[in-house]
């Protein structure tokens, strides 16, 4: 369903339709509003129940945790959840942080333009939910979703460059978004990979509660959380190109950013 309605009207539970609005304060410009609604691309939602979910920013460095979280909190919150990635026009794909959805509650970002620039802003008045992981593990599993996408035959000289471009990444991703956060913006939370598969039940209701306008209801929790059970899927040691001595390496590119975010190196832990 298609809407030509303001934002406090929008029927939730569908896509909606908007007129060019003025856009002081949503962060998008009239080029970008004009692209958006070319495309006619409806904002999905899920059908059938609500639960009231604080608006937030979802900062991820890739392969972190990001689609487990979305999986679970699309259940819990459904209708309210309502999503955007900016690079991706299957959800939303606006290219504009803030999204210019003015009902959007949940938005994802990679912070991509960090590989080339200083990245998004950070905008005081938003709430942030971070995720990070520990690098080897994180850059060998995103380098699986790379390959996806490539056709070209797979060569260990391929995987090193893709992990030693991709450690630059890393580090300047926990540098912006974990140590060196603004203190004059909204305090974000934080939530580590690991630390979701340290204790699942637990953390996930941390993370459900930052999201959460109202008090948990734990009974819908534990059974969302049977359905989609927060484990790890993989091995580090049944990567192809597993090498314990340029993981090393990798790692020590960090220059001490595990110690001091906790994180245990690749062959440690889970």
């Amino acid at each position: 369903m298609w809407l030509n309605v303001p934002p406090s009207e929008v029927n939730q539970g569908t896509g909606f339709h908007i007129r060019k609005p003025n856009l002081t304060g949503i962060g998008g410009s009239t080029m970008l509003l004009e692209r958006f609604l070319r495309r006619k691309k409806k904002f999905w939602q899920p059908r059938g129940y609500a639960r009231k979910i604080r608006p937030t920013q979802g900062v991820s460095y890739p392969r972190s945790g990001h689609a487990l979280v979305y999986q679970i909190a699309i259940r819990y919150f459904g209708e309210a959840f309502i999503y955007c990635d900016a690079n991706n026009t299957n959800h939303c794909g606006c290219e504009s942080v803030p999204c210019i959805n003015p009902a959007r509650t949940f938005a994802k970002n990679h912070d991509f333009s960090l590989k080339h620039s200083g990245g998004m802003p950070v905008i005081p008045s938003e709430r942030y939910f971070i995720q990070f992981r520990s690098p080897v593990r994180s850059i060998a599993s995103n380098y699986y979703l790379f390959r996806r996408n490539k056709f070209s035959r797979r060569k260990k000289s391929e995987w090193q460059k893709f992990a030693l471009d991709s450690i630059e990444y890393w580090n300047r991703f926990v540098d912006k978004w974990v140590l060196n956060f603004p203190g004059d913006a909204n305090p974000p939370f934080y939530c580590s990979y690991e630390s979701l598969l340290s204790d699942p039940d637990v953390r996930m209701r941390e993370v459900l509660s930052f999201l959460s306008e109202d008090p948990l209801e734990d009974d819908a929790i534990t059974g969302i959380l049977r359905e989609i059970p927060i484990v790890d899927r993989s091995s580090i040691k049944g990567f192809r190109y597993y090498d314990e001595g340029f993981f090393r390496e990798i790692e020590a590119r960090t220059s001490g950013r595990l110690a001091r975010l906790e994180l245990p190196s690749f062959d440690e832990g889970y």
